[in-house]
């Protein structure tokens, strides 16, 4: 996927901190039981695990998907989520406690991504092209992290093997990296063998829970082209020359 993507995870959890610092959900997930032609469930063989188990997967992705989403960040501050995802287009609609709804979409066709405050009538915006910052170098993936992404990168000792998450067989993937500053972080993700994205995540710092979130309502249906396209009546300022390295070096108001 474009890498202009990884932008909008960068810019959705650069926002909950920042607006963190000004300031459980339901593990049931729904899922729309109607499939697309040319999407099929992983064929799972329950006899691997690990390394093996992660290669013998062949995911088909749906072109359209939606996700509701509950965040929780160390047991203190609750995001409600709600990703669209057409093609390369991608749409994230946030709800801040006591801040509103931020709203960050990339538009695939004029390579620009778009970030709101429902309500408001000033935004943000930045170019593809113009971004003076490697975005590679974020070491972020696209908008939803699907299980190719985890398969790409895993080390040999990755744990992975098949659970059951109510009722719906999933594959657990468990990563571990030991930062000599930071200490041990530690990454548990349940991903659907529907849709092939993480239906639960939980990371932990030496051990404490630090981030946890489940998917609450999935569907593949289609979604309108509208979606990606943001108000008329929002006056964006254009950010695409600016080094994202900067941002956190805009003095408050």
């Amino acid at each position: 996927m474009k890498k202009s993507r990884f932008l909008i995870v960068f810019l959705a959890v650069m926002s909950i901190f920042f607006l963190a610092s000004c300031g459980g959900g339901n593990d049931a997930a729904t899922t729309d039981e109607s499939q697309t032609a040319d999407q099929k469930t992983a064929t799972l063989d329950e006899n691997l695990s690990g390394a093996a188990l992660l290669s013998s997967l062949n995911f088909s992705y749906p072109n359209s998907l939606k996700m509701t989403t509950i965040t929780t960040l160390a047991d203190s501050l609750d995001t409600t989520s709600t990703t669209y995802t057409k093609g390369d287009n991608f749409k994230m609609e946030m709800e801040m406690p006591d801040v509103g709804k931020q709203i960050t979409i990339y538009n695939a066709t004029e390579g620009v991504t778009y970030q709101y405050t429902e309500g408001q009538t000033t935004g943000i915006s930045f170019k593809d092209q113009e971004m003076s910052t490697n975005l590679g170098d974020l070491d972020l993936d696209a908008g939803v992290t699907s299980i190719d992404d985890i398969t790409d990168v895993f080390p040999e000792n990755v744990v992975a093997r098949v659970e059951t998450l109510n009722g719906e067989k999933v594959i657990y993937i468990e990563t571990t990296e030991n930062d000599g500053q930071n200490g041990t972080v530690e990454m548990r993700m349940w991903f659907s063998t529907k849709y092939g994205v993480p239906l639960k995540t939980e990371i932990l710092n030496n051990g404490t829970l630090a981030m946890s979130s489940v998917v609450t309502d999935i569907s593949d249906g289609d979604i309108a082209d509208s979606q990606f396209t943001p108000p008329s009546n929002i006056v964006f300022t254009d950010f695409s020359s600016m080094n994202l390295d900067d941002l956190t070096a805009i003095p408050e108001p």
